[in-house]
C-alpha cells in the first residue's frame, strides 16, 4: 500500500472537507439562492448523480474530464460532470407537455477529473436556473437579472456580470476565417482564455480578429463591431437588445460586454455569461444560451440558464463580510445537560440553538469561541449570567428564554 494512503487526513486529488462553520455558511448561501430563485418562479428539480454516458455524449463532445464507471450489465455510466445537461434531459422528456415556458432551478454536485497542471476541485456544488421555451433578448435579460439578484441576496458585494455572445463571435470568425479547423482552434483558445494561442492562430488574418477577445465595454463595442464586420450586424443587434433591456433593471450597473467570453461547453450557441466578485479568483457563475441542446432528448426548445459555483461564491461572501469574529445566534448553556434541561428546551422552542454542557463552566467560553456561538450562559442564582460575544455585553437574565429572543 502507498504509505500516503495510510494517512487518515489524506484525500484524493481534488477532494476537500468542509468544517462545521464553513458548511453552515455554504448552507446559508444555498438557502438564500433558493429563496431568490423561487421569487422569480423557478421551481426546484433534482437529477441523479449517475447517468448513462450515452445521454451526455449525444449532448456534448466535452466528456474527457468525466468519471466513468460500469453497471452490472456492463453499460458505461458517468458521474455527472455537468448539471445543465441532466436538467435539459429531464425537461425535454418528463416535462415535454408542460404548458408555456419551463422555469427550473436546482442545487447539486457535479464531478470532473482533475487535470494535470490545473488544480481544482473534483467535486463542485452548484445552484442554477434554466429558462426553457423562450427565446430572444427578453429571456436572456431575465436570466441575467435573476443571476444578479441571486448574488446580491447571497451577500456578494461588488459583483460584475460579463456578457459575450457565441453567435457574434461565430459570425465574425465565419466572415473572416476561411479554414474551419482554424476557426475551431480559435474558439478553443478563447474558451481557455489563452490570448497567446489566439494571437498565434490569428496571425496573418484580418487584424480585427487578433483583438476580438479584448473588446470590452458597453453597447458601443457592438456598434463598432457591426460596422467593422457587416456579416455580424444582425447578431450584434440581437445582443444589444438584451443590453437595452438590462439598462432599466437592478442588474444594469453590474453588466459589461466582454467578447473574450467563449464557453468551452460545445452546446452553447448564443449569449454567454460569466460573473465575477471580489475575493473569488475564478468566476462565481457561468452560463448562456443553448437552444440546440433540447433536441438531443426530444423536440428542440429555446433555452438559457446559469450555474453558480458555491465554492468561489463562498469566498466572495466571506470577503464581503470581512474577517471579523462571526457569531451565530446560539447559546452555550452551562448546566444544560443537568438542572438546566428545561431552560435548554425553552430556548430551543423559541428557535435559538443550544449547546448543552455539564456544570463545568471552564470550557464554555472556549467552546463558544471555537464554534462561533454568540452567547455563553452560566447559572447565577435564580437566573443566568450571559456573555454576548457579538457586543461584549455582560447580562444578568432572570428568564433567559424570554430575554435573549428580544436581542436577535
Amino acid at each position: 500500500m502507498n504509505p500516503l494512503e495510510r494517512s487518515p487526513e489524506r484525500l484524493p486529488t481534488g477532494a476537500r472537507d468542509a468544517l462545521p462553520g464553513e458548511a453552515a455558511e455554504l448552507r446559508r448561501a444555498e438557502d438564500a439562492l433558493r429563496r431568490t430563485l423561487r421569487l422569480y418562479g423557478y421551481r426546484e428539480l433534482r437529477t441523479p448523480i449517475i447517468e448513462y454516458a450515452g445521454a451526455f455524449e449525444r449532448a456534448s463532445r466535452d466528456l474527457d474530464e468525466a468519471y466513468r464507471l460500469f453497471d452490472a450489465d456492463g453499460s458505461v455510466l458517468v458521474l455527472r460532470p455537468d448539471l445543465t445537461i441532466p436538467a435539459a434531459r429531464l425537461i425535454a422528456t418528463r416535462m415535454a407537455g408542460h404548458p408555456g415556458a419551463v422555469r427550473a432551478s436546482y442545487t447539486g454536485s457535479a464531478f470532473r477529473l482533475p487535470q494535470p497542471g490545473r488544480p481544482r476541485l473534483s467535486e463542485y456544488r452548484q445552484a442554477g436556473a434554466e429558462l426553457v421555451g423562450v427565446s430572444g433578448p427578453a429571456a436572456d435579460a431575465e436570466i441575467v437579472e435573476l443571476l444578479a439578484a441571486c448574488l446580491t441576496e447571497a451577500g456578494v458585494a461588488g459583483h460584475r456580470i460579463a456578457l459575450g455572445d457565441q453567435a457574434v463571435v461565430n459570425a465574425v470568425l465565419d466572415a473572416t476565417v476561411d479554414d474551419p479547423e482554424r476557426r475551431t482552434r480559435l474558439r478553443r483558445a478563447a474558451a481557455a482564455r489563452d490570448l497567446v494561442a489566439w494571437r498565434h492562430e490569428a496571425d496573418g488574418l484580418d487584424p480585427l480578429v487578433a483583438g476580438l477577445p479584448t473588446r470590452r465595454g458597453g453597447a458601443d463595442v457592438l456598434e463598432r463591431l457591426a460596422a467593422d464586420v457587416p456579416a455580424a450586424a444582425d447578431a450584434c443587434r440581437r445582443f444589444a437588445a438584451t443590453l437595452t433591456l438590462l439598462e432599466g433593471s437592478s442588474a444594469g450597473a453590474a453588466v459589461l460586454v466582454d467578447l473574450g467570453i467563449v464557453r468551452a461547453r460545445s452546446y452553447y450557441d448564443g449569449v454567454v455569461i460569466e460573473a465575477y466578485a471580489p475575493g473569488a479568483d475564478v468566476p462565481v457563475a457561468r452560463g448562456g444560451r443553448y437552444d440546440g441542446l433540447s433536441a438531443c432528448f426530444g423536440a428542440p426548445r429555446a433555452a438559457v440558464g446559469f450555474g453558480i459555483d458555491l465554492e468561489p461564491l463562498h469566498r466572495a461572501i466571506v470577503a464581503a463580510a470581512g474577517n471579523g469574529d462571526a457569531t451565530a445566534d446560539g447559546v452555550v448553556l452551562v448546566g444544560g445537560l443537568g438542572a438546566g434541561r428545561a431552560t435548554a428546551s425553552a430556548l430551543r422552542a423559541r428557535g435559538i440553538p443550544v449547546v448543552a454542557l455539564d456544570d463545568d463552566a471552564s470550557v464554555g467560553a472556549a467552546l463558544a469561541q471555537a464554534e462561533g456561538w454568540r452567547y455563553v450562559a452560566v447559572p447565577d442564582g435564580a437566573g443566568h449570567r450571559v456573555t454576548d460575544r457579538a457586543t461584549g455585553d455582560e447580562l444578568t437574565c432572570a428568564r433567559i428564554e424570554e430575554d435573549l429572543p428580544s436581542r436577535r
